[in-house]
C-alpha cells in the first residue's frame, strides 16, 4: 500500500504530495486525513496523509515511520479545501492544513544526538555519560567538528524527535481490583487499609488526587497498594474547559417582532431546500440579530444538524458566548485566542467527536471538522479581522462559501454597516437581503448622534481632551449614576516623543514608525515589531535633554479623567489591559456590574457589548483613520463609529452620542450623525467607481520584502516588467508603491496592486512569482484578499 503524504516544509518547491510505502502493521490502522511520521532527507517529520493507492511508478519508497492520530484530523471534505486554498492563496498545502487544526497539533521538533558506538573519543564520550540520547543544543560549539566527523563515521546519529505541542489532559481514578477484598492481612498498615476501607465504601472508581486529600496518604502509600495489585488506576480523559466554572441558566427562545420573523422564517426554508444561498441581514445596531441567529440556528439543530456561528475576535466577548451557552448549554464549543492552547484542542476535538453541534469563534472556526453543517453565520461581516494576514491569506466569508456549497446549506451575512462590496452584490441579487428597521427592545430609540467642531470649540483645558460640551455631558451621566463609554482608537500614552531643541522624533531601530509611550511600566514600544526601550533622557541626535511627549492614548486620556472627575470609577479597556487571560471577560463582567462610571477603549468597547445603563457614548479623535492613505478609510470609520455609538440607548434608557471631530462637514461624519446607511453607500460608491475600487474591480497585492534596500529596488524592476509583460492590458498595475510602514523588523517593503475585473491567469502567473522567489534576500508574498496597504 502507498500513502501520499504532504509533508511539514512550508517551501513552494516541496508544496506536492510524496509517496511513502506503508509497513505492514500500519495497514489496517492507517487512513487519509491522519498525520505521520515520515523520513524527509536526514530528519523525520511530521505529514498529513491525503490518500492511499495500491501502486506508484516511483522507485525506492522509503516507509512511513510511524502513526500519529488513529482518527483523521482531517475529514474528506477539509482535504479538498485545503489543496484549494492553496492554489487559491498562493500558499502551501501544509500551511492551509495547519490553519485547520489547533496550534496543540502542530509539530514540535527536537535535534537529538544517538551514540552508536561504545568506542567514542573521551570528548564525546563526556557529552553522553550514562544517557544514549542528548539534545543537539547541549553540544559545546568547539566539539561540533568531531561531532560531524562521527556523524560520518557512523559512530553517533543525528535524530529529530517530533511530537506535539501539547497532549490530552487525562486524569487518574483509583479502583479495587477486587471489591470482595479480605482486609485482615493489612491489620498492621494502617494508612493502607484505610485507603482499602474508603474504595471498598465507594461505589464507583475515586478521583486519585481527591482521595488523597481526604485521607492524607503519600503517593508512596498508592504506589504500594498498586503494586500488590490490590488497586489499580484507571487513566480518564478530562476535557479543559473554560467555563466549567460558570453557570448557564437555560434561556428560551424570545418573541420576534415581524421583520426578524421574517428573516428566521426565509432562511429555514433555504435551509429546507438545501440551498446554498447567501444572505446578507442588514440590522440597524440593538436590532435583535444575536436572537434571529439563535432562532435559526434552532431550526438547524431539529433537524439534527450543526452550525457554524462566526464572531470577529474583537467582539467575541463572554456576553456573546454566554447567550449561546445558556440557549444551547452542553451542544456549544467555544474557540477564540483567548483560551489557552490546551482549551482551544479540548474544545476543537469536541468538535471532532461531533460531541457538540454548535461551533462560536473567531475566524479559523470555519475550518471546524463537522460533518453535516446546516448553517454558517457570520456576524459583522465587515469586520477586516475575517481576513487572515499571515500565509494562508483566505477570507473567511469565502472558505464559508465553499463549505456552503458542499454541505447544501445557506450562509448569513450579519451587519450593522455591510461591506460596500456585500452591500453591492445583495442589490444587484447576488446575495438575497434581509432588513431589521427597528431596535429589538420596543421602548428603545436609536441615541441622538452630535458632532463637535474641534475648530471652533472651546476646551475646558489646553490638553485638547475632552470638550467643554462632553465634559459637562460626561458629568450629568455620574450625577444620574448612569454609565459612559469613550472611545479612543489609539493605545498607549502619548503616541511619540519628540526633541523640542532638534525636532528629532525616537523611533523604532528596527521599523520606519515612531515608539509610543507606556506609562504604567515606563516603556517606549513598538507596536510593529515589539521593540521595546526604557524612556531616552537625551535626544539621541542632539544629546539634549528636552525631550517630550506628544499625542493622546488611552493611557493618557485615563489619567486626565482620573484628574477631572475625582470620584469616578474609570476602567480601560484596550490590548495592553486584556493580554492577560481572562482579564477582557473580567473587565466585560465588572462594567455589567457597575463597578466603574466609565469605560475608555480603543475599538474593542464598541464590539459586541450590550450595557443597559450606557447612555453616552463619547469619541474623542473621529478623524484617526478617516485620513489615512487607505481605500477603506472612509468605510472603517462609519463602521467604528456607528458600532460605537449602538451601545448607547439599547434599553429603556434614551442614549446620546457625541463626537469629537476636525472634519464635520465630510460625508462619512453626516451619514453617522443621520445613522443612514444608505447615504453612505451612496456616497461612497462613487468614489470607488472613480478611482476604480472594490466591489468595480477585484484586488490582489504583491508585497515585496528585503534587509537590503538595492536588492529590493532591483527585484522590484524585474516584477514590474514581468507583470506588465505577462498582463499587459487585462490588468491595472499600480507601483511599485513603499507602503506607510516602509520598514518593518529590519526589512525594506514595496508593493505591487492589481487591480482587475476579469483575468483566469493571474493566479498562475503570480504564483511563478513566489516560486522566483523562494531563495535569496528578496521575500515575495501574495494576497488575493487584501485588506490593507500598510
Amino acid at each position: 500500500m502507498i500513502a501520499e503524504v504532504v509533508v511539514d516544509i512550508k517551501n513552494k518547491a516541496v508544496n506536492k504530495v510524496f509517496d511513502y510505502t506503508v509497513p505492514e502493521e500500519l495497514a489496517h490502522l492507517i487512513q487519509p486525513g491522519v498525520r505521520v511520521l515520515v523520513p524527509f532527507g536526514p530528519r523525520t517529520i511530521m505529514g498529513f496523509v491525503i490518500s492511499l493507492k495500491e501502486q506508484t511508478e516511483l522507485q525506492n519508497l522509503r516507509p512511513i515511520k510511524e502513526l500519529i492520530d488513529v482518527v483523521p484530523v482531517l475529514n474528506d471534505e477539509l482535504r479538498e479545501l485545503g489543496m484549494s486554498l492553496s492554489e487559491e492563496t498562493g500558499s502551501t498545502m501544509i500551511q492551509c492544513f495547519e490553519a485547520m487544526i489547533p496550534n496543540a497539533m502542530r509539530a514540535k521538533y527536537k535535534k537529538k544526538l544517538l551514540c552508536l558506538s561504545d568506542t567514542l573519543s573521551p570528548n564525546l564520550a563526556s557529552l553522553f555519560q550514562n544517557s544514549r540520547v542528548i539534545d543537539y543544543e547541549q553540544i559545546p560549539a568547539s566539539l561540533l567538528k568531531e561531532v560531524k566527523q562521527a556523524i560520518e563515521q557512523k559512530q553517533v546519529e543525528l535524530i529529530y524527535e517530533v511530537k506535539d505541542q501539547l497532549g490530552k489532559k487525562m486524569i487518574k481514578y483509583i479502583a479495587l481490583v477486587d471489591p470482595k477484598l479480605d482486609l485482615s492481612s493489612f491489620n498492621r498498615a494502617a494508612k493502607q487499609k484505610q485507603v482499602l476501607e474508603y474504595l471498598i465504601a465507594q461505589p464507583n472508581p475515586v478521583l486519585k488526587s481527591q482521595l488523597m486529600d481526604e485521607l492524607q496518604v503519600t503517593h508512596a502509600i498508592m504506589k504500594t497498594l498498586v503494586d500488590k495489585s490490590v488497586i489499580k488506576e484507571i487513566e480518564v480523559e478530562a476535557y479543559r474547559d473554560p467555563y466549567a466554572d460558570v453557570v448557564h441558566q437555560q434561556s428560551k427562545a424570545l418573541k420576534l417582532n415581524q421583520e426578524q420573523q421574517v428573516a428566521v422564517t426565509t432562511v429555514a426554508h433555504a435551509c429546507e431546500e438545501n440551498a446554498c444561498d447567501i444572505f446578507l441581514l442588514h440590522g440597524i445596531t440593538g436590532s435583535g440579530k444575536t436572537e434571529v441567529y439563535l432562532q435559526m440556528i434552532e431550526n438547524v439543530l431539529v433537524k439534527g444538524q450543526q452550525a457554524i456561528m462566526l464572531v470577529p475576535e474583537i467582539a467575541l466577548t463572554p456576553q456573546i458566548a454566554g447567550r449561546f451557552k445558556s440557549r444551547f448549554q452542553n451542544k456549544v464549543a467555544v474557540l477564540h485566542s483567548a483560551l489557552s492552547m490546551g482549551e482551544k484542542y479540548d474544545e476543537w476535538r469536541k468538535i471532532l467527536k461531533q460531541e457538540v453541534q454548535i461551533v462560536v469563534g473567531a475566524r479559523s472556526a470555519i475550518f471546524a471538522p463537522f460533518k453535516d453543517i446546516g448553517i454558517i453565520i457570520i456576524d459583522e461581516e465587515h469586520e477586516a479581522t475575517y481576513k487572515q494576514e499571515e500565509a494562508p491569506r483566505y477570507h473567511a466569508i469565502e472558505v464559508a462559501k465553499q463549505r456552503a456549497i458542499t454541505h447544501r446549506c445557506p450562509v448569513v451575512l450579519g451587519s450593522a454597516t455591510p461591506s460596500l462590496e456585500s452591500f453591492a452584490r445583495a442589490q444587484k441579487g447576488v446575495y438575497r437581503l434581509l432588513t431589521l428597521s427597528k431596535r429589538a427592545v420596543s421602548t428603545a430609540k436609536l441615541p441622538t448622534v452630535k458632532l463637535i467642531d474641534m475648530r471652533q470649540h472651546s476646551t475646558v483645558s489646553d490638553q485638547m481632551i475632552l470638550s467643554d460640551v462632553l465634559q459637562e455631558a460626561i458629568a450629568k451621566r455620574l450625577e444620574r449614576q448612569e454609565q459612559v463609554v469613550l472611545l479612543l482608537n489609539r493605545r498607549g500614552y502619548s503616541n511619540f516623543m519628540q526633541c523640542r531643541e532638534c525636532g528629532e522624533v525616537v523611533n523604532c531601530p528596527n521599523c520606519d514608525v515612531s515608539l509610543t509611550y507606556h506609562k504604567p511600566n515606563q516603556k517606549l514600544k513598538c507596536h510593529y515589531c515589539g521593540f521595546e526601550s526604557f524612556i531616552l533622557r537625551r535626544c539621541p541626535s542632539c544629546q539634549s535633554e528636552e525631550l517630550r511627549f506628544f499625542g493622546l492614548g488611552t493611557q493618557k486620556v485615563e489619567e486626565y479623567l482620573q484628574d477631572q472627575f475625582r470620584g469616578a470609577r474609570i476602567m480601560r479597556m484596550d490590548v495592553d489591559t486584556t493580554s492577560k487571560k481572562g482579564s477582557h471577560q473580567e473587565l466585560i463582567a465588572a462594567f455589567e456590574r457597575k463597578e466603574a462610571d466609565i469605560l475608555i477603549g480603543t475599538q474593542m468597547v464598541g464590539k459586541g457589548l450590550d450595557f443597559p445603563d450606557v447612555t453616552l457614548v463619547g469619541v474623542l479623535a473621529a478623524d484617526l483613520m478617516l485620513h489615512l492613505s487607505d481605500f477603506k478609510a472612509a468605510e472603517r470609520t462609519f463602521q467604528l463609529l456607528t458600532q460605537v455609538a449602538g451601545r448607547a440607548g439599547r434599553h429603556e434608557l434614551e442614549g446620546e452620542v457625541l463626537i469629537q471631530t476636525y472634519s464635520p462637514e465630510h460625508y462619512v461624519m453626516k451619514c453617522v450623525v443621520e445613522q443612514n446607511y444608505h447615504a453612505f453607500y451612496v456616497e461612497e460608491m462613487k468614489m470607488r467607481r472613480r478611482f476604480g475600487y472594490p466591489p468595480y474591480y477585484y484586488l490582489a497585492s504583491v508585497m515585496m520584502s528585503s534587509e537590503d534596500y538595492n536588492d529590493l529596488i532591483m527585484a522590484c524592476d524585474k516584477v514590474n516588467q514581468y507583470l506588465r509583460n505577462q498582463l499587459g492590458h487585462s490588468c491595472i498595475i499600480v507601483g511599485p508603491t513603499m507602503p506607510y510602514v516602509g520598514r518593518i523588523n529590519q526589512r525594506f517593503r514595496m508593493y505591487f496592486m492589481i487591480k482587475y475585473k476579469q483575468e483566469p491567469r493571474l493566479r498562475a502567473i503570480l504564483s511563478q512569482l513566489l516560486m522566483y522567489f523562494q531563495e535569496g534576500s528578496v521575500s515575495l508574498s501574495l494576497d488575493f484578499f487584501p485588506n490593507q496597504f500598510n
